[in-house]
């Protein structure tokens, strides 16, 4: 098999609860290939809809397939399949524009490998088969294998999209895979004006939570406390994985005094900036049209799109039980007049 140009090591040791899917011949290897000699990828990662933000009449697509239960990044911040012997293969192509963008759908036609956008093109920059292909120590040796020619084939099923890509790399080996199922791509066209904050009143019910010390400073210490409503998480436990909420609290306590106590909304001096004092929950506020930052509500929908409700006021009581567990209770107005409320009683669990 030709090596790619690139070798990246990081350390990405899987969780306890995905199995390495095992061969009868005893290789840890994921990958499936059938009689045409394709490697058969069985899900979709992740998506993004550009749109047509060049105004050129044809839209950008660009989705993640792969047979990995899991994906993870490296230290660079590139996606990679988790499990030896796994594959992820990016696609990015140009097609046409889709008729409801905030349900983009991948239109069928053929994709032709080139290295400048045009209807139909199959864009080679971003276009990569990355291969897990072993674990060495505590590293993953990951390959990337890059095309210079080649076409994917999108036609519409009762699964959802079937993709055959028949690609070739810059070393000469030919490659070829295939999925069918459903592809879900997050709307970022900006075809319309898009408002991320969440109207209306809403209750959070939590059945999990997690902490973690951010910072220390003279006169206290800040935590960053998320409830969650599954325990469903993406690969750095900060995003639910499911449709779905989470609360984020940013909270500032007396040094070492751990969470239990009463918070209010801080004071935002000059320029914005938080006065930082015990007893205090830094305001959330939006950054840009998809970032909450501070204290706020995700909530991600049935259509995998996230909303936001920042907290601007508000009350939290944080008890410590005797059993180890902690009752939060909390009464918040959003940024959309809106109001966040939220009574959990559980495990903490410190976030690793």
């Amino acid at each position: 098999m030709a090596l790619a140009a690139t070798f990246t090591m990081f350390s990405c040791d899987k969780p306890d609860n995905v199995e390495t899917p095992k061969d009868p011949e005893g290789d840890n290897s994921g990958e499936e290939i059938v009689d045409d000699g394709s490697i058969v990828l069985n899900r979709c990662a992740g998506g993004i809809y550009f749109g047509d933000f060049w105004d050129e009449g044809y839209a950008d697509y660009y989705f993640l397939l792969t047979d990995d239960t899991q994906i993870g990044q490296t230290d660079q911040g590139f996606d990679v399949p988790t499990t030896p012997g796994c594959w992820l293969l990016s696609i990015d192509i140009w097609g046409a524009i889709s008729a409801d963008h905030t349900n983009p759908i991948v239109p069928e036609g053929t994709y032709t490998l080139g290295d400048k956008r045009g209807m139909n093109v199959l864009t080679s920059e971003f276009t990569i088969a990355t291969q897990n292909e072993e674990k060495v120590g505590d590293l993953y040796r990951i390959t990337d294998h890059i095309f210079s020619a080649g076409t994917v084939v999108v036609t519409h099923t009762d699964k959802g999209c079937k993709v055959v890509a028949n690609l070739t790399t810059t070393e000469g080996e030919e490659m070829k895979f295939s999925f069918e199922g459903e592809i879900v791509l997050e709307d970022k066209s900006n075809d319309e004006e898009y408002n991320p904050e969440l109207d209306g009143n809403v209750t959070i019910e939590p059945t999990y939570a997690r902490t973690y010390l951010y910072n220390s400073y003279e006169n206290c210490d800040r935590h960053v406390l998320m409830l969650f409503t599954t325990d469903n998480l993406t690969y750095d436990n900060l995003h639910v994985n499911e449709p779905g909420m989470k609360l984020q609290l940013s909270l500032f306590t007396e040094p070492d005094a751990g969470l239990a106590g009463n918070y209010v909304a801080g004071t935002l001096g000059d320029g914005d900036i938080l006065v930082k004092e015990p007893g205090v929950f830094y305001p959330g506020r939006m950054y840009g049209a998809n970032t909450a930052l501070g204290s706020f509500l995700e909530r991600v929908n049935e259509d995998l799109s996230v909303e936001y409700a920042v907290l601007k006021e508000g009350t939290l009581s944080i008890t410590a039980n005797t059993d180890g567990t902690h009752t939060i209770v909390g009464e918040f107005l959003s940024g959309n007049e809106g109001t966040i409320s939220c009574e959990w009683t559980g495990v903490i669990v410190p976030h690793l």
